[in-house]
């Protein structure tokens, strides 16, 4: 299914539009006589008699170079248009970008454009000209095919204006954008690790000037990732581990340093920047104590951190260190004195940085009061080495042991059940003076047997007349038995 296709309509043919555009801009440009107008008119005339002309015949070539001449030559003098009515502004670039369609140097021409939209002011409208520019390099973003590659020259222009201005609105329109179609835009626009690289450091650099500092981090790293290893210690690569570096580092929302620890351009900061990397150690490693240590031998403002920075940072790795304590300690309950001792603060405020901490996300646990005591349920590893999964397979290991211990139980008690609990059955039948079936089966063969004696002596019988009914109520009293004794060991049996 081919893609959906993003068009501009405008009315007229191009020897029209371009003689109306030429006009416009003279007379913004107040140009009298020696105007753009006057330098196309032989030019249009060519153009013009084609358009005409009923009949074939026509060099299709010598018209396309027509086309551009006159485009080219109305585009050098366009950047007046900057200074056009607030209200005729878009119009006019509108014309301009259609005309631009229909020349096949369009991309030339959208670069000049977006030069003229990006590094220059709307003059006319000092409040609305950055989202008048906006909404112009939109339209030309728009109109071109998704898989061509001027669509990153105009997305950079849209960033550009964006920073230089500072528009809100248009900053947060665009973050919706950028994590559903920047991945699909670099496969599109088939760019190489160095433009990737310049569309990610764009897009931080408009988050840097918004004041959103966890999206300038997130490009940040993206950046980074672009830099191969055998240029990890270039000039332009330790500049931006510096800088994402310091990002993460003053971040307050920023606790893990994994993406940078195992990243090769921050690692090669080890010798051109080896105390900013001690610090990046620090965070991700050790604790408050080797942190004061530090500052005790530099200074933030050395490592260009601003010391506005400073409560920042030394939270922060309050905040870690207490992670630390919670993640390897063995018992999974930490006391009251631990803490303090460890984050160098009162008794009293232990409770307060435990609950900052909760707040992260490092931790998860509960405050007893009662004991003094911290009781982990959850912590989050800083560092996650050999060390750390040497802990995991012993604690799983105990868990095992655990099971296997509970499995066995259960497994005894189960066979238990089944050995004794239907002889114990059969022994409660017997305890209840229900027999097993041979001896039912005999009783009621023995009283069978009296009846037929009882019956069989004519005398006997005719002597005992009640005989024969309590002869009667001895079997059905059998009967009876041997009934309640079926039904017993159906009981007893069970399923």
């Amino acid at each position: 299914m081919p893609a959906p296709t993003n068009t501009l309509l405008i009315e007229g043919t191009f020897s029209e539009l371009a003689e109306e555009l030429a006009q416009y801009v003279d007379n913004i440009a107040k140009a009298d006589g020696n105007g753009v107008q006057a330098e196309i008119q032989e030019l249009l005339a060519g153009i013009r008699e084609s358009e005409q002309s009923q009949e074939g015949g026509v060099d299709e070539s010598t018209v396309k170079n027509q086309k551009n001449e006159v485009l080219k030559k109305i585009v050098t003098r366009a950047q007046v248009l900057n200074g056009a009515p607030e209200r005729e502004f878009t119009a006019a670039y509108n014309l301009l970008i259609s005309l631009a369609t229909q020349s096949n140097i369009s991309d030339q021409i959208f670069a000049r454009l977006c030069a003229y939209l990006s590094e220059h002011p709307v003059t006319s409208s000092p409040v609305y000209g950055g989202t008048l520019a906006v909404q112009t390099l939109t339209t030309i973003f728009n109109v071109l095919s998704p898989a061509s590659e001027s669509r990153y020259h105009v997305f950079l222009a849209i960033l550009k204006v964006i920073r230089a201005t500072s528009s809100t609105q248009a900053f947060e329109a665009l973050i919706p954008q950028l994590e559903t179609n920047i991945p699909f835009w670099l496969q599109s626009w088939s760019l190489d690790d160095d433009d990737a690289r310049t569309l990610f450091v764009a897009v931080a650099d408009v988050a840097s000037a918004q004041g959103n500092s966890d999206l300038e981090y997130t490009y940040l790293l993206q950046a980074l990732q672009t830099i191969e290893s055998k240029h990890a210690s270039d000039e332009d690569s330790a500049s931006l581990a510096r800088r994402a570096l310091i990002t993460a580092l003053t971040n307050p929302s920023i606790t893990d340093f994994t993406p940078l620890t195992d990243n090769d351009a921050v690692i090669a900061l080890r010798r051109s920047d080896a105390a900013l990397f001690d610090l990046l150690e620090i965070f991700s490693s050790d604790d408050y104590s080797a942190y004061l240590d530090f500052l005790e031998t530099n200074s933030l403002s050395s490592l260009s951190i601003p010391d506005s920075a400073a409560d920042v940072l030394a939270n922060k790795i309050r905040l870690l260190t207490l992670s630390s304590i919670a993640a390897t300690t063995p018992t999974r309950s930490v006391p009251y004195a631990q803490i303090a001792q460890a984050l160098q603060i009162p008794s009293e405020d232990v409770e307060m940085w435990v609950i900052d901490t909760i707040r992260t996300g490092l931790v998860e646990g509960k405050l007893s009061q009662m004991k003094g005591e911290f009781l982990v349920q959850r912590a989050t590893y800083r560092v996650f080495g050999e060390k750390q999964w040497a802990e995991i397979q012993g604690r799983l290991m105990v868990w095992r042991r655990s099971l296997e211990s509970v499995l066995t139980v259960v497994r005894s008690e189960r066979e238990k059940f089944l050995r004794e609990g239907v002889n114990g059955g059969d022994d409660a039948v017997r305890a209840n003076g229900y027999g097993d079936r041979d001896g039912d089966n005999q009783g009621y063969n023995r009283g069978e047997r009296q009846q037929r004696r009882g019956g069989g002596g004519g005398r006997g019988g005719r002597r005992g007349g009640g005989g024969g009914g309590d002869r009667e109520r001895d079997r059905d009293r059998g009967d009876r038995d041997l009934q309640q004794n079926q039904q017993r060991e159906i009981e007893v049996g069970g399923d």
